[in-house]
């Protein structure tokens, strides 16, 4: 599928993420990265040459595209961070608005996981600090 039909799928059904893995559609309704996250924990090549759209995308969502190897990505919201990266690494991507940073939940200051990595450029490194920083969130709720 290319990236219209893709759009239509998430927005049609309210997910927050919609991918084509070679034909395989995978979708989810969570929120952050924990719906690109937590396959990779699971399978580091799950979006191996993937076609990704994701409602939003800051430096941490773009790491693991990166490497996850996806092919391209589609974001309603991406951050400069994110763009910087992906652009680095030669990632294909589109967007609908580019902000200067991914705002937290609470809407009074930056997402967490994009913290988490601001100041790594590792991917290998900011994977494992990404799963270390779920596991504290999921540890406060």
């Amino acid at each position: 599928m290319e990236i219209e039909e893709l759009k239509t799928i998430l927005e049609k059904n309210d997910y927050t993420l919609v991918v084509d893995r070679k034909g395989e559609i995978y979708t989810s309704y969570l929120k952050g990265v924990a719906p690109v996250l937590n396959p990779m924990k699971e399978d580091i090549h799950f979006f191996k040459d993937a076609i990704v759209v994701d409602r939003v995308v800051g430096k941490a969502a773009a790491m693991l595209f990166i490497k996850g190897h996806i092919q391209k990505v589609h974001t309603h919201i991406i951050s400069l961070y994110a763009c910087q990266m992906l652009e680095k690494y030669s990632i294909a991507y589109t967007y609908d608005e580019c902000v200067d940073y991914i705002i937290n939940r609470q809407g009074n200051g930056m997402c967490p996981m994009e913290e988490t990595v601001l100041n790594i450029d590792d991917i290998d490194e900011a994977f494992i600090a990404l799963i270390k920083k779920q596991g504290e969130l999921m540890n406060k709720k």
